[in-house]
């Protein structure tokens, strides 16, 4: 059946961000609001299919990893009708999706409760989508390296197979400027989730990570507040923008890696080598009054170290130090992702918000956010 959906695919839990950020854009790029989305579980959204709008989110949206363009979907649990179906809604198709295409490749996903392995289904899409627009006199040859367009084929909640073109060619997480990525490197995409969920807004908040490690809270922080492309092709949405963001770390090699990602992305951050405790507020005021302007409220942002590289103790005391250096900022909000499991007793605070977020495939992590006083 022929479908024509808009799909913005992120990580779980992450709805609420994606389609607070593509409002953002809408609102600068297209001049209108888009229509609410269907929510298909925790890190998709589904819009009515809109090119003026999917040209935006391709271009500027910065919390979702892939921008699919879904064409068809098919009930068959078999490779034979799956196959009949498809090749006729293709061969039937007016749209032109592939007119200007001679080549394709075919990637499935999420596929293990069909009837068939994986290149089974392959195989099924990709001679469906060839012989269906031979029909109509469009030859498509299969290139699995540089193809003009990718097929991605999945079975949604419902079991139903959906078949579309991944706009982005593969996930976008990795933006190209971070070189040097550290140890246990946070998802760009994720720093740009963590930046709408704190409610960053770059008018109003002095933003400082602590613990930057390769400055990807602080570099996306920045992007985003330009309305920076996410491939650095095309102009700024906000150009003028100047955000005021300071970036550390203890160790100066991972402020030198941060300081030449921060350079390759074209951003301009306050870096500063040493512990966070040596951060105050009298000292973030005057950095910021340096940079030309003294934000009236703060925020801090940051990815503290988890998971095996601390042990209990350690993790309680450097939770415990994180919070009282927090609270000694005094009106700063504070928005904090974290995975190891003693985080949310050692920080000690009454959040606002908790939400999982995954920081790393194997562990659980959660996003709090703290408000002054909590």
């Amino acid at each position: 059946m022929r479908i024509d959906t808009l799909r913005l695919v992120g990580s779980a839990q992450t709805n609420r961000a994606m389609e607070a950020e593509l409002v953002r854009i809408a609102g600068k790029t297209v001049g209108r609001r888009p229509p609410a989305p269907k929510r298909d579980g925790t890190g998709q959204l589904a819009y009515p299919w809109d090119e003026p709008l999917a040209t935006a989110a391709l271009a500027y949206h910065r919390t979702s990893t892939r921008v699919v363009r879904d064409l068809y979907t098919s009930s068959a649990r078999r490779l034979e009708p799956l196959y009949d179906e498809l090749a006729a809604d293709v061969a039937a198709d007016d749209r032109g999706w592939d007119r200007a295409a001679r080549t394709i490749s075919v990637e499935v996903r999420r596929v293990a409760e069909f009837a068939a392995g994986e290149r089974q289904v392959v195989g099924t899409v990709k001679n469906a989508i060839v012989d269906g627009a031979r029909a109509r006199g469009v030859a498509l040859a299969v290139d699995g390296e540089r193809p003009d367009l990718l097929v991605v084929a999945r079975l949604d909640d419902r079991g139903q197979v959906l078949i579309g073109l991944d706009l982005t060619r593969g996930t976008r997480t990795r933006r190209g400027w971070r070189r040097d990525a550290g140890e246990a490197p946070l998802r760009e995409h994720l720093a740009a989730v963590m930046a709408i969920e704190a409610r960053y807004d770059p008018r109003k908040d002095l933003l400082v990570d602590p613990m930057c490690g390769a400055g990807t809270i602080a570099i996306e922080a920045a992007l985003a507040a330009r309305g920076a492309p996410v491939h650095g092709d095309g102009p700024a949405l906000w150009p003028d923008s100047r955000p005021i963001i300071v970036a550390g770390d203890r160790d100066l090699d991972v402020v030198a890696a941060a300081r030449d990602n921060a350079r390759r992305a074209g951003v301009d951050l306050i870096m500063h080598r040493g512990e966070f405790a040596a951060i105050t507020r009298d000292k973030l005021l005057a950095w910021a009054a340096d940079a030309g302007t003294v934000p009236p409220a703060g925020l801090v942002l940051c990815n503290p170290p988890w998971g095996e590289r601390l042990d209990v103790a350690d993790a309680r005391l450097l939770y415990g130090a994180l919070a009282d250096w927090w609270r000694g900022l005094g009106d700063f909000r504070a928005g904090i992702l974290c995975a190891h499991p003693e985080f949310e007793y050692a920080f000690g605070a009454r959040w606002k918000m908790k939400k999982p977020m995954s920081a790393s495939s194997n562990l659980r992590g959660y996003f709090y956010l703290y408000e002054p006083g909590g």
